[in-house]
């Protein structure tokens, strides 16, 4: 797998001259790291992407790390066209968030645009399927541990 390279900030989202490579280096003490994700809601259902082995098959929103140089949009966008095939998605930015219990930083993005799942091309190394899931049974899936806090975190304060 291809290194990353992933930008420090601050605790006021602000980017330091400081870098880290991912899945090697730590986050150093007082300093976070970025990702993107993006809450797709069609017809009062929420697009969920289930992961691999890797991350125990959990299920996810999709998006992910900012890499360094990157904006939390174009982290997005990449994101969205590695993992989904998605290209062209209209959205709206929620928030900007620090994640309470890690040094995670967490943009929010929103998009009702329709999606036909059918038509996506999934990246089979980190994804390996997609559903459409109502808020009750986001809920029923976080209290069954089967989302990782990260995303039931943003989940649970931006669900509709």
């Amino acid at each position: 797998m291809k290194q990353e390279i992933l930008d420090l900030y601050d605790d006021n989202f602000n980017k330091i001259n400081k870098t880290i490579i991912r899945r090697i280096d730590g986050i150093p003490e007082g300093t976070n790291i970025m990702q993107s994700y993006i809450l797709i809601k069609n017809e009062d259902k929420y697009l969920l992407e289930q992961a691999t082995e890797r991350n125990n098959y959990k299920w996810a929103i999709p998006g992910g790390h900012v890499l360094s140089g990157e904006t939390p949009e174009e982290a997005l966008k990449r994101e969205l066209d590695e993992e989904l095939g998605l290209n062209n998605l209209n959205y709206k930015k929620l928030d900007t968030i620090k994640f309470p219990y890690n040094s995670y930083i967490f943009n929010v993005f929103y998009s009702e645009e329709i999606i036909n799942i059918d038509s996506l091309v999934i990246q089979l190394n980190e994804v390996t399927q997609v559903k459409w899931y109502s808020k009750e049974e986001i809920l029923e899936l976080i209290d069954n541990e089967k989302v990782p806090r990260g995303y039931a975190y943003i989940l649970k304060n931006y669900m509709k």
